[in-house]
Order: structure tokens, then sequence, then C-alpha cells
């Protein structure tokens, strides 16, 4: 299992200003709920993305972003049999500052961190949106 993000932040004119792709790293909470879920089919989909200021490298043992500012629901697409991703709009207002963490959970608040990555700053102001888009490869 694998997987990695791409962010795109748009100014008020529908601009696109920045991008990231990023590599992302699953943490041992996501991977215990993956288990679950193909095991018992007892887990709520992660379908929530998360987006923060922290700067701290991702752990195995992470459990929550380290400064998270806001989240939203993304959309889920199954893309090819082995292949999904998750679609989350931060619109103008929602998360403003300097953003250089993401991670995708399965509640809006609190929840099971699925995953986790940090990157070069993007600055998100008042009027930007950003779109976090998450995919993830099962091989």
């Amino acid at each position: 299992m694998k997987g990695e993000f791409e962010v795109f932040l748009y100014n008020k004119d529908g601009e696109l200003i920045e991008y990231r792709e990023v590599k992302n790293t699953t943490v041992d909470a996501g991977f215990s709920a993956v288990c679950a879920m193909m095991g018992q089919g007892s887990i709520v989909p992660f379908t929530y993305c998360a987006i923060g200021t922290g700067t701290t490298e991702p752990d195995n043992e992470d459990t929550a972003l380290e400064s998270e500012l806001a989240r939203v629901e993304g959309g889920y697409t199954l893309v090819s049999a082995k292949v999904w991703t998750n679609a989350a709009t931060f619109g103008a207002g929602v998360g403003t500052g300097a953003i250089t963490e993401s991670g995708l959970l399965n509640a809006s608040s609190n929840g099971t961190l699925l995953c986790r990555q940090t990157f070069a700053v993007v600055n998100k102001g008042a009027d930007d949106s950003m779109i976090v888009t998450w995919q993830y490869t099962l091989s």
C-alpha cells in the first residue's frame, strides 16, 4: 500500500499559483485500521482531509497532525481496481496560513489517522482556495 498527494493552490481568480506533489507516510494506526477493515469490515472510511502548519517529520506513531488548521470531507473516487483517490477542497477563508502538513482521517474531528506528511510551505491567503488530492495504490 503506497500513497501520495498533490496540493493545488488557486488565487481568487482561479489561477493556479502553487503546486506540490508529495509521497506520504502511512502511520501504524492507519495500517491497523486497514487490517481491521479487511478482516472485520468494521472501519469508517478515510474521507476527511486535514491541513496544518506542523513541520516535524512524520512518524509511524503519529495519531494526528502536529498543528491542524482545518479539516474537510473529500470525495472518494475509485480510479482503477487498485487505485483510489480522495479530493478535498479548502475554500476561501478555510485553513488560511502557512500550510506545511496534510493527513487523511476517518472523522470530522478526532478519528483515526491513516497517513500524514509534511512539505515545503504553501501560503494560503484568505481569498485563496486549496485542493488536496490523496491517492492510494494497492499492489
